[in-house]
């Protein structure tokens, strides 16, 4: 069984400036730990013999922080005296401290009094400011009343830091964010706090006695993969939230159930899509989907032992509607790891949080480590080629250089000249793709894949209809892409359905199979302009461009519909 150890968390290099006596270190970390957070740093005092305190605006006053040993009874007790409240659940203790008296608000830089008074008191110890980082970013607000502010808190942190040197007092800036002015990150140590890894979500379990002890290392593990991704305090809530309908004795339906509530949570936190490994058929594509599985070998161990590793990107590069996203889904199920589906326009539309989105965004793929991050229309974000774009292409670049986790990016583009070139070189995204129209072949494939979804008569690879019907098809299909022919088929079983039924008709037992015809895909087929028809300057010219720079995915159609394979003698 895993014992309970000493946690190896980002807090050690938080522990670590600590002990160096930094006058200021910025802090960042979730608001969900902040409980966590405090605890650990009057735990840190109490170990080293000093006071720890708290201050925020809501308040405007200082508590001392301490902990204390388990309480018996019931899980949250007031006392009183001494005007202290204590949460026994997480072991922190709140106390009044009277040597800071707030004066009259005369203005709005006295609201952030308490760091003169931090300055000059004699005492020592560690004093916690909350959320101040609004103030402390680069300037860009016209309101005067804000700049004048934000310059004297900054003016006050510089004194702070030069006044306190070896005077046995620090000052931890805490705040979900930390985006500070350069000037001040250049004076300032930024601690992060990181996302467990599965060693120390287990530690932290262990710790907080949700689930008895009483299992395999393996079990404890499945449990931290399963939460992986997520913030301990997160975690923890989702246990405790399961174990009102369901008893943790069972680590496998646990870490099941664990798992759905953590996709759910990160598809609300990052505005992404979370996807484990699906069931997805693809029709063509297979120089591809080679490759594909081919990347799925250099996951393993023995790959490592080589120094291999996965591809640092992929460019899928095509028309709309050509599979691209399908795709995607395709090599997650090929490689058999998660996939993170994200609309890359969306970025600019987040403004200045673009960059933090990101930034969060690509921590929590690392953490992740073998998962498919996937970027949707990936050229419309550079389209603009203003400073938001320049710089989220800097922050990917610097990011997809320097990474060592077996992170695959895969991105979809219409049109590659809209990306910068120093984002498309070897070294970054490796291997380039060509989506093109799918083929006579490909489209044969496809059409029969969507429709064994509502005519029985195509299921297991049955094909009910002749060679000579089928080419009537895929002729008038001509440059129809993978989605256009999903709506022929699906507006065609939608018409025979209405027209073979009526609500007072049949009863459930009685109601006949549906049979798609070629007259039905014939008749919706005339009643769609395809895309590649309808704008063939724009697709040709995407085409041809993507020929000059990416692979071909499908190889040459060899298969009894290709062009050229017409029997002219019988």
């Amino acid at each position: 069984m895993l014992q309970a150890t000493q946690m190896k968390s980002s807090f050690n290099y938080l522990e670590h400036l600590l002990n160096d006596n930094h006058p200021i270190i910025a802090c960042e970390s979730p608001l969900t730990e902040r409980q966590r957070f405090l605890t650990r740093i009057a735990a840190y005092c109490q170990g080293v013999g000093k006071k720890a305190y708290i201050w925020n605006l809501n308040e405007d006053s200082i508590k001392e922080l301490t902990t204390r040993s388990p309480l018996g009874g019931s899980p949250d007790l007031f006392v009183q005296q001494r005007r202290t409240w204590v949460s026994a659940e997480e072991n922190l203790i709140f106390r009044e401290f009277d040597d800071y008296k707030p004066t009259v608000k005369q203005n709005k830089k006295d609201y952030f009094q308490v760091l003169n008074f931090w300055k000059n008191y004699s005492g020592k110890g560690i004093l916690i400011v909350e959320n101040i980082y609004p103030w402390l970013k680069e300037n860009t607000s016209k309101d005067t009343d804000f700049f004048i502010v934000s310059e004297w808190i900054k003016s006050s942190l510089i004194n702070l830091k030069f006044y306190n040197l070896d005077s046995g007092k620090t000052t931890i800036l805490l705040g979900a964010i930390a985006d500070i002015t350069s000037e001040l990150a250049a004076l300032i140590p930024l601690w992060t706090q990181e996302l467990p890894d599965p060693q120390e979500i287990v530690d932290n379990l262990i710790n907080s006695n949700i689930i008895p002890s009483t299992h395999t290392e393996q079990d404890w593990l499945e449990i931290a993969t399963a939460g992986t991704g997520l913030y301990v305090s997160d975690i923890i809530f989702c246990l405790k939230e399961i174990s009102k309908d369901q008893n943790l004795e069972n680590f496998s339906q646990t870490a099941e159930l664990l798992l759905s509530r953590k996709i759910q949570l990160l598809n609300r936190l990052y505005d992404i899509e979370f996807l484990p490994p699906p069931k997805v058929q693809l029709g063509g594509l297979e120089l591809m989907q080679q490759s594909f599985k081919k990347f799925k070998r250099l996951l393993s161990p023995r790959a490592k032992q080589y120094n291999l590793r996965v591809p640092k990107g992929i460019l899928l590069v095509g028309p709309p509607g050509t599979g691209k996203s399908h795709s995607a889904k395709a090599c997650s199920q090929n490689m058999g790891i998660p996939l993170i589906m994200v609309d890359w326009g969306n970025f600019r539309s987040f403004g200045n949080q673009a960059e933090i989105k990101l930034k969060r965004l690509l921590r929590l793929a690392d953490r992740l480590n073998q998962v498919i991050l996937y970027f949707d229309d990936f050229d419309k974000g550079f389209a603009g080629d203003d400073d938001l774009a320049k710089r989220l292409a800097g922050q990917m670049l610097t990011w997809m250089q320097e990474r060592t986790s077996d992170v695959l990016v895969i991105a979809s583009v219409n049109r590659m000249e809209c990306l910068p070139p120093e984002l498309t070189r070897a070294g970054r995204f490796d291997y380039l793709f060509k989506v093109d129209l799918p083929n006579n072949g490909e489209r044969y494939t496809i059409f029969k894949l969507h429709a064994a979804r509502f005519d029985k008569r195509f299921g297991n690879g049955n094909d009910p209809w002749s060679e000579d019907e089928w080419r009537r098809i895929l002729k008038a299909t001509n440059r129809c892409v993978g989605a256009e022919i999903q709506t022929i088929v699906e507006r065609a079983a939608s018409s025979i359905f209405c027209t073979m039924t009526s609500v007072d008709t049949y009863t459930d037992s009685e109601l006949p199979p549906l049979e798609l015809t070629i007259e039905a895909l014939l008749e919706e087929r005339r009643q769609i302009n395809p895309l590649a028809i309808r704008e063939a300057d724009r697709v040709e010219s995407m085409r041809n461009k993507a020929d000059q720079q990416a692979l071909p995915s499908s190889p040459l159609d060899e298969s009894k519909f290709a062009v050229g394979n017409i029997e002219i003698f019988n």
